[in-house]
């Protein structure tokens, strides 16, 4: 006798055999399975008993899988001598020959019917559902047979809560099937494949005491579905929810404020100067800076906020359950904070800031569409005003921004009719305070409004694009005015145009300014540019290259507004510059503020150190002409001397200054 056999025969009181899957036969069983499967394993051929094909097949695809020795649920559905229903636990054994086999052993189960009966139905729906995931459980869950589809599908499930996903629902499933005729139900179950959506339909036969199941795979319907969902209602460039979500999210936060009086808000933001970098760097990079400025923005909001992309370099925030107006003004302020480091885009170090709308309900709105506009309005305010700012919304905001379309509308046909003009303020040395020079200011003279300040009309024209061909305006009129100057007899002078950030970005601007001093035939020495330190540093390496191409022409460069744009030291001596303009902002309390006068102090000490001349702007009192001629400040402007001048005021403001003869050098800006 061998060791299997010694095992079979005394060691294992329950039915238990051997089969032989290779040679599809039975050769070895102990005598509980010799009186218990008397009727089951098929006819004796050869002293062995055989069995059918189709198990054969089913234990040879099992056995390949299995590692010796290793345990497995399976499942026979037979009738016996007892009119039982069982259930086998195997495992694979070694043969005498050596090869591998597997060993049985029955576990006896709950009579549920004649087993006569129960095979003659089993055979039956199996037939007619062969092609699906069909199975059959006892009225406890047991499992009583199957589809090969359903095996295929779920693998060997030995009761029925091991298809379900989660136990509760499991549970909740067998209660209801126990108490209905039929059950319809979409679930996730457990398969071969993993958790995976199913519609199920189940019917209790209580005549049997039997379960039937019948298991419809949905996944792919419930992905198409997914998929249908995230397009219509999250934005595929950010992964952030779009406009649809966030009209339910407002409606949803109404409801909940109105019944519980309670407060919410949102913040609507805009990127200032977008256009420029689409227009300049492509799409693709607008692209990758939108994702970045989506990045930043999700995590300098607090984790009960929203953010939303309504498309475009538009975003909404959103705070459910608010108390005050400041939390919604310290998120703006995180945003603003945030802004002024660095985007890494495309192998480039980029900046880019956003205006800022705050609104809140009640106080601002009782209804989501007057809610969102208000707080957009707010946003046009902050635009208008400057860049990285936030406005909360006042009612005359809705005035404003009705105004500022209105401007819109007439802004192209205001290039084409020209309905522009250079202003000049004088500029002062010191310390003697002789004139040495002036900055223009454009002005819109609006046939229907009068004139119109360039705070209103330059955004929009940034926004709208029109700023290229109002820039290009500017520029040639400063040469035509240098060109008028000279043949009234005037001695040379030189005038500095500013340049906004979407024009310094122009990927002709070199060629298009080297074209207008052709053309008007003035000497690039008398021309100065200007141009903001944020502008300089949304692309510090291109900067570089453009104003080295500008200063191969001839032109003098400088850089306005010194001390708002974040910039680095390190850059600062690369740059090919000649003039830092201190901002007004550090100029208005000097004398009074003891931080502004350091920082003012250090600017002009670094600038000599640097070879740079320093202008300090917007001086309007004779105590800050003292604080800065203290200092060595070389040049001021203001309206102390003076605001800006048409231009044949300009000409006599300097007769009288200095008279005609000594008439000598006059600098304009554009915006």
């Amino acid at each position: 006798m061998t060791d299997l056999e010694e095992i079979l025969q005394n060691k294992m009181p329950s039915a238990a055999w051997v089969i032989d899957v290779e040679h599809s036969t039975i050769p070895m069983l102990n005598q509980a399975a010799e009186s218990l499967l008397v009727n089951s394993l098929g006819p004796i051929q050869s002293g062995q008993r055989q069995i059918p094909l189709p198990l054969k097949q089913k234990w040879q695809s099992r056995l390949a899988s299995c590692n010796k020795g290793q345990s497995f649920s399976c499942r026979w559905p037979f009738s016996s001598n007892l009119e039982q229903s069982h259930q086998c636990v195997g495992r694979a054994v070694q043969l005498p020959d050596g090869r591998y086999g597997m060993l049985l052993e029955v576990r006896l189960e709950k009579v549920t019917q004649p087993p006569s009966l129960v095979l003659e139905t089993d055979t039956s729906l199996l037939q007619q559902f062969k092609t699906l995931s069909f199975a059959i459980f006892s009225l406890d869950g047991q499992f009583i047979n199957a589809s090969d589809s359903f095996i295929n599908h779920f693998g060997e499930v030995s009761h029925i809560n091991y298809l379900f996903a989660v136990s509760s629902a499991a549970k909740s499933f067998m209660s209801r099937v126990n108490g209905l005729s039929n059950l319809s139900q979409e679930i996730m179950l457990s398969t071969v494949n993993g958790v995976r959506w199913h519609r199920i339909e189940a019917s209790f036969d209580a005549n049997l005491g039997q379960i039937y199941l019948l298991a419809h795979d949905i996944q792919e319907e419930r992905d198409h579905e997914v998929a249908l969902y995230r397009l219509n209602n999250y934005d595929n460039l950010t992964n952030l929810p779009n406009r649809n979500l966030l009209y339910q999210q407002l409606e949803s936060a109404l409801q909940n404020a109105k019944k519980r009086d309670r407060q919410f808000g949102l913040m609507y933001l805009d990127l200032d100067g977008f256009k420029v970098v689409n227009d300049n760097f492509g799409h693709r990079v607008g692209d990758e800076l939108i994702q970045r400025v989506a990045e930043r923005i999700k995590s300098s909001i607090p984790s009960g906020a929203c953010l939303y992309r309504l498309g475009g370099d538009e975003f909404v925030v959103v705070l459910e359950n608010t108390h005050d107006l400041s939390e919604l003004e310290d998120i703006a302020q995180s945003i603003m904070k945030n802004a002024s480091n660095t985007y890494p885009v495309a192998k480039m170090e980029m900046m880019i800031s956003a205006s800022i709308g705050i609104a809140s309900y009640p106080q601002h709105a009782d209804d989501v569409d007057n809610l969102l506009k208000n707080a957009d309005a707010a946003m046009y305010r902050a635009k208008s005003t400057g860049h990285n700012l936030y406005f909360v919304y006042e009612n005359h905001m809705a005035d404003n921004i009705n105004a500022h379309l209105t401007l819109g509308g007439g802004l192209r046909k205001a290039i084409e009719n020209e309905e522009f003009e250079l202003h000049y303020q004088p500029k002062v040395a010191l310390p003697d305070e002789n004139v040495v020079g002036a900055e223009a200011l454009i002005r819109w003279n609006h046939p229907d409004l009068g004139m119109v300040s360039p705070a209103k009309f330059i955004p929009l024209a940034e926004e709208s694009g029109l700023i290229l061909p109002l820039g290009e305006w500017v520029i040639r009129r400063a040469c035509r005015q240098l060109q008028e100057w000279r043949e009234k007899g005037y001695p040379a002078i030189c005038l500095s145009v500013n340049l906004s950030s979407r024009q310094f970005m122009q990927a002709d601007l070199v060629d298009m300014v080297q074209a207008i001093l052709e053309e008007t035939g003035v000497d690039p020495a008398y021309l100065e540019l200007e141009l903001t330190e944020s502008m300089l540093m949304t692309d510090a390496k291109q900067s570089i290259e453009k104003l080295h191409s500008f200063r191969k022409l001839g032109l003098t460069l400088s850089i306005d507004d010194f001390g708002t744009g974040y910039s680095s030291l390190s850059y600062l001596k690369k740059f090919p510059i000649q003039t830092l303009k201190i901002d007004r902002s550090f100029i208005h309390d000097i004398g009074i503020d003891s931080d502004n006068d350091a920082i003012v102090k250090a600017t002009i000490a670094m600038a000599k150190s640097l070879n740079l001349k320093v202008i300090a702007e917007g001086v309007e009192h004779r105590s800050q002409v003292n604080a800065l001629g203290g200092y060595d400040c070389q040049e001021v402007q203001g309206y102390l001397y003076s605001k800006p001048l048409p231009s044949d005021d300009f000409v006599q403001f300097m007769q009288k200054q200095v008279g005609h003869e000594s008439f000598a050098l006059v600098e304009t800006g554009s915006l």
